[in-house]
């Protein structure tokens, strides 16, 4: 069959063209290739000449590129479609441009293909980079080097009440949220940030949508492209209150001294009297800042200060203090040479023996770095590869199923996963156990675009250790598949200060020489004990221990001695009662055991306290020996009961201690039940 377009005449016009150039004859069905070029001819394994669609390309394929054959020439016009998948295993990006042509001997398609893989790659991470810019909980704009509004994120418009396009390639001067007192301040801190001379930071007052005043730290960044500044990434934070930390310590100086042991190689440590006069510093303290550790004794804490925002922090950070709370934040502070350092900052209040606040203990980790990591941003192709490659946040993205589509390098880094491994899988994979069904049931069914989800996940790496994160989730518009939607993950690694806070948890309600519950433990804790007597319907027991002579255990052994015979004592009195049952020490040679599970009936009541106290005698009569010397010890003990003598742990204790200075009197090894 002859066609109106030949051979020659098609050589001549695409032979040299670097696209890819098909020339096909509708059939009934399909569509016959009748003439392609050189390029097109590289891309099949055979000659497609006089062969159909359908036979030379896959069927998914076929089925797409018929379609828009079929709408190009029903519509009569030219018809451009892409071939793209973002995070697949397709390695080129194409578009197709689809010309009908109606002739007397047939209708023909004439499709020219252009390979436009680096165009669309830029285009899908500038995307990428707009979702995490959306996910940012502080305002932020993006602005030319000539002042010109370029982008801001959705938080700007919800606080200061504008639109981005209103305002996009209007002068950020001219925004009414910059008072024209201080237009030439802001204009000064813009252009020495364009020259690299800026300070990075500054406080300043603005005026919220609400009609409200608002402290915000303004961030200049400036991003850059081959060296050059095009444009400045502004970041307003909001200056507010800290979430306070509920727990409090009530320890003295000796639990201070454990505490240092277990993070002086982890955190600055620093410690101040009730005044804020420094009287000690660790040696990671000194290597950090280069402050020589005498050089800090007698200073004040405000020596390290370095603006007005650091002011505000630790006269709030004080006040709380002062107030028995925990305060933990951000602060900049100065090292010796002049530079700057920030800490990741908990503040905490100590007690002495009459429960006044006699020190506050004072623990930073250095994260500088990660504060300064937005300097470093130079454009957007560098900004993606800086957050997905080289932070230490793990960032994945999922599709709505669960299904990981992208992860970051730091996965591999971290958790010791390749990209290989973990391609393709669920996301939930990656999670200890214990988490798996929580973020399957329950997490991923609540994610969606306006709301941003904050949390803290447990990870298990392959060698199946365990870490604990910080966890941000929010759901962006997949590109490519409308109305469908992608999950972006953002962890951040918190296990050591997890850690942290289990500690000084424990040494909270913990003796530190036993690592018995204290006093504090009781008090905190005597109200589960109350819930569960009264759901057995059983009585509780309250046993007031006071040893027998103790002290001149210290007076003739020393206190290296009398330390280790107290930590005897408490594990003697671990091995002599039940495991439903309590041990604590109050202080000095005073034990208190919590007995559980007790009968209401008086007689039988009586037995079973026997029993016990039987067991306890018993056990320290076997005795235990420290450097050569054999000690078997005895003690008094008084006895009440919850709730024949009252309600609470203290008046319990307090009718105990009535009956042990009773026994007290009788003579040594006894035990008295209170008499009303």
């Amino acid at each position: 069959m002859e066609h109106f377009f030949t051979q020659a005449q098609f050589d001549l016009l695409y032979e040299d063209t670097p696209d890819l150039v098909f020339f096909l004859l509708q059939k009934e069905h399909s569509f016959e290739y009748i003439f392609i070029n050189q390029s097109a001819r590289l891309i099949f394994k055979k000659n497609p000449i006089h062969s159909t669609l359908q036979e030379m390309v896959s069927p998914t394929h076929a089925k797409e590129i018929h379609e828009h054959y079929i709408k190009a020439i029903e519509d009569n016009k030219l018809v451009t479609f892409q071939d793209f998948f973002l995070f697949s295993d397709v390695e080129l990006v194409n578009e197709t441009t689809v010309k009908p042509i109606h002739t007397d001997q047939g209708i023909y398609i004439l499709a020219i293909t252009k390979e436009v893989s680096s165009q669309k790659e830029i285009e899908e991470k500038y995307l990428f980079m707009q979702s995490l810019l959306n996910m940012t909980v502080d305002p932020t704009i993006v602005v030319t080097k000539d002042g010109k509004i370029f982008d801001m994120n959705p938080k700007f418009e919800e606080i200061f009440g504008y639109n981005l396009k209103e305002w996009r390639g209007k002068h950020y001067l001219n925004l009414p949220i910059v008072p024209s007192k201080e237009r030439n301040q802001v204009e000064h801190h813009f252009e020495t940030n364009l020259q690299g001379t800026g300070k990075s930071s500054v406080l300043v007052k603005r005026i919220k949508s609400t009609g409200d005043d608002g402290t915000f730290l303004v961030s200049y960044s400036p991003i850059k492209k081959n060296g050059e500044t095009v444009a400045m990434y502004i970041l307003l934070q909001e200056v507010t209150d800290e979430v306070e930390l509920k727990e409090s310590l009530r320890n003295t100086r000796h639990i201070l001294e454990s505490y240092k042991r277990a993070i002086s190689k982890a955190a600055m440590v620093l410690m101040t009297d009730s005044k804020g006069v420094i009287v000690y510093a660790n040696d990671l303290f000194e290597e950090i800042t280069g402050f020589l550790n005498h050089e800090m004794m007698g200073q004040h804490i405000s020596t390290l200060q370095v603006d007005h925002y650091n002011d505000f922090n630790i006269k709030r950070m004080w006040r709380d203090v002062m107030k028995d709370k925990m305060w933990r934040g951000e602060l900049k502070n100065r090292a010796s040479n002049g530079t700057f350092y920030w800490g990741d900052t908990t503040i905490i209040p100590l007690y002495n023996e009459l429960q006044n606040i006699e020190n506050v203990l004072v623990i930073q980790f250095d994260i500088t770095e990660k504060k300064n990591v937005m300097i470093d941003l130079q454009s957007i192709e560098k900004t993606f590869n800086l957050i997905t490659e080289n932070t230490n946040d793990l960032i994945s993205i999922t599709d709505e199923r669960g299904c990981i589509l992208y992860t970051s390098p730091s996965h591999e880094r971290i958790l010791g996963f390749s990209d290989e491994e973990i391609a393709n899988k669920q996301f939930s994979s990656m999670l200890a156990n214990e988490y798996r069904d929580y973020w399957e049931n329950d997490v991923s069914k609540r994610v969606n675009e306006t709301d941003e989800i904050r949390l803290e996940l447990q990870y298990c790496r392959k060698n199946k250790e365990k870490l604990w994160t910080e966890t941000s989730i929010m759901a962006v518009k997949d590109r490519e598949r409308p109305g469908e939607l992608q999950h972006v993950i953002v962890s951040r690694e918190i296990t050591e200060r997890k850690k942290l806070e289990q500690h000084l948890s424990f040494m909270a309600y913990h003796d530190s020489l036993t690592n018995l519950p204290n006093r504090s433990y009781l008090l905190k804790e005597f109200h589960q004990f109350v819930s569960l007597a009264k759901s057995s319907d059983s009585t509780i027991g309250i046993l007031f221990l006071d040893g027998d002579d103790f002290k001149s255990v210290n007076d003739s052994f020393g206190h290296d001695v009398g330390d280790e015979f107290i930590r005897m004592f408490g594990k003697a009195l671990l091995a002599s009662v039940r495991p439903d049952d309590l041990v604590s020490r109050i202080g000095g040679d005073e034990f208190v055991i919590l007995l559980t599970h007790l009968s209401n009936e008086p007689q039988m009541r009586n037995e079973e306290i026997n029993l016990i106290i039987k067991n306890i005698q018993t056990t320290l009569l076997k005795g235990w020996t420290i450097k050569e010397n054999i000690f078997t010890p005895t003690t008094s003990i008084g006895i009440s009961f919850y709730p024949d003598h009252g309600s609470t742990i203290d008046e319990l204790m307090e009718k105990a201690d009535v009956a042990l200075y009773e026994v007290k009197r009788m003579g040594k090894n006894q035990h008295l039940i209170y008499l009303q």
